[in-house]
């Protein structure tokens, strides 16, 4: 992961990524002491929020969604006792993602996902 940004500035730095990224295409990576398990692919990102305060102080929501009242698929991830956030970024300096590590070691990877193409329409 890049460089990790300080704890004062998670609420901020979280609230623009969303602003940033909504809606792109993402998958989502928990890696820990039991593998790798993906939850999701090609949901479009809703938000990522940081609480501060309160009975969830410390951690971290990632809310993914479906494009259209309609699509019924919907994540709602919420990572405890967060430790380290970082932007994932790419060899263009594009953001590819989201790094959040717990305090058990546990990596959370939002990765943003390029669409896959569709065959071309016949008539």
């Amino acid at each position: 992961m890049a460089g990790f940004i300080e704890r004062d500035h998670w609420k901020s730095f979280l609230d623009e990524f969303s602003k940033r990224n909504q809606m792109r295409a993402t998958r989502l990576e928990v890696v820990g002491e039991i593998g790798d398990q993906e939850e999701e692919q090609y949901l479009p990102l809703v938000g990522v929020s940081f609480e501060p305060k309160g009975a969830a102080a410390g951690s971290v929501e990632i809310i993914l969604g479906g494009e259209t009242a309609k699509d019924p698929r919907h994540v709602d991830h919420t990572v405890a006792d967060v430790e380290q956030i970082a932007p994932l970024v790419g060899i263009n300096s594009l953001e590819d993602g989201l790094g959040i590590v717990d305090k058990e070691g546990t990596k959370t990877l939002l990765l943003f996902e390029a669409l896959p193409e569709l065959p071309p329409a016949t008539a």
